[in-house]
């Protein structure tokens, strides 16, 4: 009677380790990936899903400045951007949008080069969405105030041939533009944009 509940025992132990008299039969199979477990259940080849998208270029940060942002700098030619990745379905007036970025970024190309990137969510640096009037005249004391079309208002930082412009709504920044000076401040008052 003794062996009974010792025999019950080891087959226990056996079903919940995985264990088999086949040797050919693995104990444990590792978890499939998904890559793997959609081609298995497709009954279709990896490669036949195309490439995967592009990964963003990173920065050391990914930062607004009057010289852009991340990696899309202003200047950069649309075929510079493209081929990098960063943006791709850009309309045939040069303005898109670039997924896979904090902030999902506007841009703006002219003649075939980037002239303005807009966020109007999450950035870093020193101007974060939702900072204050007063934070950002605070880290801009060169800057000046500004008012766009409808009445929006703006603090323009002006760096050489390029610009950052951020917007305030309620006196709390609701988006962020760089690019060149003529063109950013253009948009702003609504006689130019995308």
């Amino acid at each position: 009677m003794r062996r009974r509940p010792l025999v019950v025992l080891t087959v226990a132990l056996a079903v919940l380790t995985g264990c088999t008299d086949d040797p050919s039969t693995p104990s444990a199979q590792p978890p499939a990936s998904p890559a793997a477990s959609a081609a298995a259940t497709l009954d279709m080849p990896p490669e036949s899903f195309g490439p995967p998208p592009p990964a963003p270029t990173p920065t050391s940060r990914m930062e607004m400045s009057p010289a852009g942002y991340g990696p899309f700098r202003i200047g950069m030619t649309q075929q510079e951007v493209t081929d990098a990745g960063l943006v791709a379905g850009l309309s045939p007036d040069g303005c898109g949008s670039a997924s896979g970025f904090p902030g999902t970024p506007e841009v703006d190309f002219w003649g075939g080069e980037l002239v303005r990137v807009r966020l109007t969510g999450p950035t870093a640096g020193p101007v974060p969405i939702g900072a204050t009037l007063a934070d950002v005249r605070a880290t801009y004391p060169a800057g000046r105030a500004v008012t766009g079309a409808g009445g929006v208002t703006g603090w323009l930082v002006v760096d050489g041939a390029n610009a950052m412009l951020v917007e305030f709504t309620g006196g709390t920044a609701t988006a962020v533009t760089a690019g060149v000076t003529t063109t950013v401040e253009e948009v702003f008052a609504g006689t130019r944009g995308c």
